[in-house]
């Protein structure tokens, strides 16, 4: 994959990882794999484990943006709390 289009962690992403702490899924682990484009045909070990890594890094992308909407759920600003959901 070129450069250019490289996946890369966030800083707070790589936070969220390294707080997590899991002994497989580190910020080299998923910065490596979640890049990767095996096809399950050729080498279906490493598409399997690219498929996992992106997982987890969805995951923890999903929890840097819910992060930075915290405030909304707390101070009034129009977040879930408000709506009564």
């Amino acid at each position: 994959m070129s450069a250019d289009k490289r996946i890369l962690l966030s800083d707070e992403e790589k936070a969220i990882v390294e707080r997590l702490g899991h002994g497989l899924y580190t910020v080299d682990f998923l910065e490596e794999w979640i890049n990767r484009k095996d096809n399950v045909f050729c080498n279906a070990p490493a598409a399997l484990q690219a498929c996992s890594a992106y997982g987890f890094y969805q995951a923890v992308k999903a929890m840097a943006q819910n992060a930075s909407c915290d405030t909304d759920f707390n101070d009034g600003g129009g977040g879930y709390a408000d709506k009564g959901l």
